[in-house]
């Protein structure tokens, strides 16, 4: 009998010799990892034991939920992919909203691992009873909306898709998996990428809603109705009523007023045309809110511009991350530009970040005469850079090069000096220089410079630290703040629920969900464990403590974020900070979990059995 709360499924997909297996969900597992992230990592430690090619059939995609999905739980609309990252080499995980997770619940699944490769081009069938491997000739080519369209006509049933663009397909390092009708991704680290060396377009996904069994229905009753109270208060924080109104985009006021809005790839941190860009010029297009599934909070954005150059133009967002990269790093200063070039990345299926990242370092090389383009480029020219990204995603001309990342790109060009990347994956809108706390999170995320793994821009601007420092309170807030969200992606949770979920109700939740009767140390055990079992799979990958660091031009160019206040990252400081987070994690002087620390942690001890 399954564990109450999951769906009681692992369903396996072997793409190269068309094998289904559907197996029951190991209770052991649960008890020890929870789900979602946890699931997917363990999944990755097991079954990559060598360091694979990411684009052989050797590398598998691994889809998981946790215990909340499909329940009545506000905020757990995630699903959580896992994989070998194309573009870092490197451990790969990325979160994606939508109702991809509640159908994948409902259908009796809390892992659906793919691995090998077919050699045509195909899409997966999912329901209850498993998955039918079925040709996708007829969807190859097309971009994420078309294929989101035809799957929804030809599968009558309540189904949920997600796909990927001709990115994917064309093995863009960057490339995304896309969902709900393109306007959701799981965007980080190249997941499209790996679903396109498996010439697997798409997923369908067919569930019927029905409630989950869950341990103990009245304290689950009562922790949301908690949970309600409180966000009739406060919702997500100081910011929510701005959040609400506006979605993300509200960050790029913030950002600008503050002095962290990354500008003209990664020399400025204000941009001066910001207005014509943020949550007010956003606002004139804006049609309506939009939620993902059971979410109180509807950030998503639906805008049309039905004037001018762009009209048409019909998309959830553009979001924050967008805005910053194609706004800021590509100094494009008009909203409408802005969107149609999201909804060109989006029908693509390629990463926002990183491809606004790559189209910046594009400009500047094209600037120094290392870049040879067919046509010239540069910043504010939205057309230039829109022909760079159709280039980038059927790989023609020099997108061949800038398909490769910047860290690759770089490396070809001689340009490391101008790169900005850590671990080979390019960084969110949040500069280190003005934000040190984003330093320590770009050094050590275990996929590369992310703001989510530890969201430490939040705790740089909340006043209650000393924000131009690195210091050990930063690194106790730091590894809290990774364990507690280990548990968030485990369950699977947003993070716009980061004010809302303390680890005194993550207990709680846990409890009323599954019935393990976990207190908070239990959980920071877990999440713990979780941290180490990634670590052990980026040593296996070949990363180690030299890969722990940030670009040399945030430690060594300095930017003004306040009136005559000039500032770097200190490296000395950053250095020190994450020898104590290795001291913190019972990690070597190297950031090699110690003998003590895995026989704490029982790693070898994690069982598949039922």
């Amino acid at each position: 009998m399954a564990q109450v709360s999951y769906g009681g499924f692992i369903l396996e997909v072997n793409l190269s010799n068309r094998k289904v297996e559907k197996k029951e969900t190991p209770k052991s597992l649960c008890k020890t990892l929870l789900g979602g992230k946890g699931f997917g990592t363990y999944t990755l430690y097991k079954r990559l034991q060598t360091n694979i090619d990411p684009l052989s059939p050797d590398n598998i995609l691994v889809i998981s939920v946790g215990p909340a999905a499909g329940t009545r739980v506000f905020f757990a609309s995630k699903v959580n992919f896992n994989f070998k990252s194309p573009l870092t080499g490197g451990y790969a995980e990325s979160q994606m909203g939508g109702y991809f997770a509640p159908y994948m619940k409902w259908a009796g699944y809390d892992m659906i691992i793919i691995s090998g490769a077919s050699n045509i081009p195909v899409y997966l069938y999912i329901d209850e009873n498993g998955a039918e491997i079925r040709s996708a000739e007829h969807l190859w080519g097309k971009t994420t909306f078309e294929v989101e369209n035809i799957l929804k006509k030809e599968i009558k049933d309540k189904v949920a898709t997600i796909e990927i663009g001709p990115a994917g397909e064309n093995l863009v390092k960057y490339a995304c998996i896309c969902h709900a009708n393109g306007w959701r991704q799981a965007g980080r680290a190249g997941s499209g990428a790996v679903m396109g060396s498996k010439k697997l377009k798409a997923i369908a996904l067919v569930a019927d809603k029905h409630d989950v069994e869950v341990a103990n229905e009245d304290m689950l009753k009562e922790l949301l109705y908690e949970i309600s109270e409180h966000m009739k208060k406060d919702p997500v924080g100081t910011l929510a009523e701005n959040y609400r109104k506006y979605g993300t985009p509200i960050m790029v006021e913030i950002a600008n007023n503050l002095g962290f809005f990354p500008t003209k790839y990664w020399s400025a941190v204000r941009f001066e045309k910001f207005e014509e860009i943020g949550p007010k010029a956003m606002s004139r297009y804006l049609i309506s809110s939009r939620a993902c599934w059971n979410c109180p909070f509807a950030c998503g954005k639906l805008i049309e511009i039905k004037e001018g150059e762009y009209a048409g133009t019909r998309i959830e967002g553009p979001e924050y991350e967008t805005i910053f990269t194609f706004g800021g790093l590509c100094m494009i200063d008009d909203f409408p530009a802005i969107a149609k070039i999201n909804e060109i990345c989006d029908g693509l299926g390629l990463d926002t970040i990183s491809a606004g990242n790559v189209t910046a370092f594009a400009i500047e090389a094209y600037k120094l005469g290392k870049l040879k383009a067919e046509r010239p480029v540069s910043y504010g020219d939205a057309e230039g850079i829109i022909w760079l990204l159709e280039q980038i995603a059927h790989r023609k001309s020099v997108g061949d090069l800038l398909a490769e990342g910047v860290r690759k790109a770089a490396m070809l060009l001689g340009m490391e000096n101008i790169a900005v990347e850590s671990k080979g994956l390019e960084p969110p809108g949040y500069d280190p220089r003005s934000l040190p706390g984003m330093a320590l999170a770009y050094a050590l995320s275990s996929r590369g410079a992310c703001h989510l793994r530890a969201v430490m821009y939040a705790v740089d601007i909340s006043g209650k630290v000393d924000r131009y420092s690195i210091d050990s309170n930063k690194v106790f807030i730091y590894v809290d703040n990774e364990n507690r969200f280990n548990i968030f992606d485990s369950l699977v949770l947003c993070r716009f629920a980061r004010n809302i979920f303390d680890w005194q109700r993550l207990s709680k939740l846990i409890r009323a969900l599954t019935g393990f009767n976990y207190d908070v140390e239990d959980l920071k055990t877990i999440a713990h464990r979780i941290q180490t079992l990634i670590r052990l799979v980026n040593i296996r990958f070949g990363f180690s403590a030299k890969d722990d660091t940030i670009s040399r031009r945030f430690m060594n160019e300095p930017v003004e974020p306040e009136k005559n206040k000039t500032v770097k990252v200190n490296e000395y400081e950053l250095h020190q900070a994450i020898r104590k987070y290795y001291e913190i994690r019972g990690w070597d002087e190297y950031g090699i979990p110690t003998t003590e620390t895995l026989e704490k942690l029982k790693i070898e001890e994690i069982e598949e059995e039922k």
